[in-house]
């Protein structure tokens, strides 16, 4: 029996509304226009159009797992960061706006000091929506981009591809910092660590607990374990002056300015996301290392 574009989306409303999804409706009506590709106009002016078996029973599979708790961007593949669409698996943290304050703050550190190339480094890259944003943003900037998962890396690499700047985002394997050269140094470090706490996992929402990648989200039994460890490790590897911009949990961006300025860091800014959240930290290491960046020679160049 064959059924239409209308008789879709109010099957898929009431299966998503019995599983305790948010929007049901307009959930339903996304899964349908994006799998099946077609336009919003198309989907509600003619709701009597008929759909093949087959694609109606591939959107009916993606109402289930959507009902299951499986997040909408890992059954289309995509997530749109900072005005571009990027893929998503289930190897990689499905990007958030409020990320997107990182690219903002180092958009305006960039844009207000013109140089000939920008070295930046994005540790813990996922899906590579930092580096590549940044990529993309910054014809001079060479990008690294970190993280220990190869999956994770692979996903980065296609979404490099897709945007065109796959020459200048060069990709690492590597626990944080063991494979990353500290030469030459980089001028900005970016990143959005796991900062959840260990105790805190069991509490997340279904949609994040159960389906995006656990060493992605939990940064240890306090949450802001890496901070220390990447506050600790990074001045040798940045440039007189040198920034790091990092994304922060609910109530830790204090904690972590007290990590930063006890290991010598200055806290340049704390910017809030649109809730009111202390949302992203940006720091200043005023420290210059001879060349061998490991010797220190005590000058308090900001740069």
């Amino acid at each position: 029996m064959s059924t239409t574009f209308g008789e879709l989306v109010k099957e898929g409303a009431r299966l998503l509304a019995a599983g305790g999804v948010d929007e049901p409706y307009r959930t339903a009506g996304r899964l349908v226009r994006e799998l099946l590709n077609v336009d919003a106009v198309t989907l509600a002016a003619h709701p009597e159009h008929t759909v093949s078996d087959t694609d109606a029973e591939l959107v009916r599979r993606a109402f289930h797992r959507r009902a299951d708790g499986e997040p909408l961007q890992y059954i289309t593949g995509w997530q749109n960061f900072y005005g571009r669409d990027f893929q998503v698996t289930r190897d990689v943290l499905i990007p958030r706006p409020e990320t997107e304050l990182l690219v903002e703050v180092s958009l305006e550190h960039i844009r207000t000091r013109p140089q000939p190339v920008w070295r930046l480094l994005d540790l813990g890259t996922g899906s590579g929506c930092l580096a590549v944003t940044l990529a993309a943003e910054i014809p001079t900037a060479q990008v690294v981009a970190v993280d220990i998962s190869p999956a994770a890396l692979a996903v980065a690499a296609a979404n490099a591809r897709r945007h065109g700047v796959a020459e200048r985002v060069r990709l690492v394997e590597s626990h944080w910092l063991d494979a990353v050269p500290t030469t030459p140094p980089f001028d900005l470090v970016v990143s959005n660590p796991p900062y959840v706490a260990q105790t805190d996992w069991p509490a997340l929402q279904r949609e994040v607990r159960d389906h995006e990648p656990y060493v992605a989200l939990v940064g240890g039994e306090q949450g802001t374990e890496v901070y220390a460890h990447l506050l600790a490790a990074l001045p040798p590897y940045l440039v007189a002056g040198g920034k790091f911009a990092c994304e922060v949990g609910f109530e830790q961006a204090a904690r972590v300015c007290a990590m930063g300025e006890a290991a010598g860091w200055r806290v340049e800014r704390v910017i809030h996301d649109l809730q009111g959240i202390a949302r992203t930290v940006v720091f200043t290491f005023p420290q210059v290392f001879s060349d061998n960046h490991r010797t220190w020679l005590g000058q308090g160049n900001e740069g």
